[in-house]
């Protein structure tokens, strides 16, 4: 039988040291350590040790996902991935996970380790916490949600809401218990236009908006439905993105003819929201020629559009990334700085649409066993 001889030999072959060793490597390194020997690859690929991984190192926002609002057969594939090449300042801790959907089934999914897991479809049928049963028809609408962060729990949850009638109720799903069972939360009344369809997972807690002018949010412990400070926006006002940075909300506004947005964040104790900064979309263009007029609309003057908002390392200056034609760029509210991050690769006939009618997903690297 082999036996190492020299000190990195000793090493490579201690099951003790080397795991230690390893958590401690980056990401990437890490993927390609799997490669050195079968050892490694058990030891890499060990759901034990990838746990432990994720706990030391929060799942990190590398980039962003783009994929058609509208899918046929000729796009079905065309999902972009805008890469985050800056430093890690920008990485907010989330779930590194996504929630897909093919036809009728659910996958929860990790696109850095590529596996996936099959989520059991949501029953129609449930015994509530009054042990009565609780009966909802094959056709009534259903929309799925994802709630994970290693940082709070090492399980993942899914929302379901389903329709019935005027009002909603939610069950949720647990990684934990492979259970469906109906939340403690009674079965409430929502305002026509919120899209449960797009949810938004933020410090324990799934948030939904749209044209409504307050939102609505599930506390995943407590399991109680609650209502979002009325959204900052005046009359004739549209919600450009809503979504999160950091373990903040954010939702960027404009208007038709108003020449910049504005980025508020949501106090931590849901009080209010708090203006942040605004985006010159004037002084924008003029760096950025490829912003031309858009003399097809001329109540929106400028070909942009809001991506994400990012913050730094002290959590205080959010950046907002925007799509324009050909490009992605970065703002900076505080500097006032703008730089491209991104040149599209979509072929020229979609380079000129591509901006507004792409859904965006944020990319974690994560490790995280499936």
């Amino acid at each position: 039988m082999y036996q190492p001889t020299n000190s990195p030999e000793i090493i490579g072959h201690n099951d003790y040291m080397l795991p230690e060793i390893l958590l401690k490597l980056p990401l990437q390194s890490l993927i390609s350590f799997k490669l050195v020997s079968k050892q490694w690859l058990s030891l890499i690929s060990d759901n034990h040790f990838l746990l432990r991984y994720t706990n030391l190192h929060p799942p990190s926002l590398s980039g962003l996902f783009l994929v058609p609002q509208q899918r046929n057969k000729d796009n079905r594939n065309q999902i972009e991935y805008i890469p985050f090449n800056e430093s890690r300042s920008e990485a907010a801790p989330c779930n590194g996970l996504l929630l897909t959907c093919h036809g009728r089934k659910h996958y929860v999914f990790n696109p850095t380790t590529e596996k996936s897991k099959l989520v059991p479809t949501c029953p129609d049928q449930f015994v509530n916490k009054h042990g009565v049963e609780v009966v909802f028809p094959r056709t009534v609408a259903s929309y799925y949600s994802l709630a994970f962060d290693p940082e709070l729990s090492p399980h993942y949850k899914i929302i379901c809401i389903k329709k019935s009638g005027n009002t909603f109720n939610i069950a949720i799903y647990s990684s934990d218990t492979a259970i469906w069972r109906l939340t403690k939360s009674p079965e409430f009344p929502a305002p026509q236009d919120i899209d449960f369809s797009k949810a938004i997972y933020c410090n324990g807690a799934v948030h939904w908006t749209k044209r409504t002018p307050r939102g609505l949010y599930i506390d995943i412990d407590n399991e109680l439905v609650n209502y979002m400070p009325e959204l900052p926006r005046k009359e004739q006002y549209s919600c450009e993105y809503f979504g999160h940075s950091r373990g903040r909300l954010c939702c960027v506004f404009t208007m038709e003819g108003l020449h910049y947005y504005e980025i508020f964040e949501m106090e931590t104790d849901y009080s209010t929201w708090v203006l942040k900064g605004r985006v010159e979309l004037d002084a924008l263009a003029f760096k950025f020629p490829k912003m031309e007029i858009n003399y097809w609309n001329a109540h929106f003057k400028y070909q942009c559009h809001v991506l994400s908002v990012v913050h730094s390392n002290n959590g205080k200056v959010p950046k907002v990334i925007l799509s324009i034609p050909d490009e992605i760029i970065a703002h900076n509210c505080k500097k006032k700085t703008t730089s491209k991050i991104h040149d599209s690769r979509l072929s020229t006939q979609d380079r000129r649409l591509w901006y507004n009618v792409y859904c965006v997903h944020d990319y974690f690297e994560s490790l995280y066993p499936l």
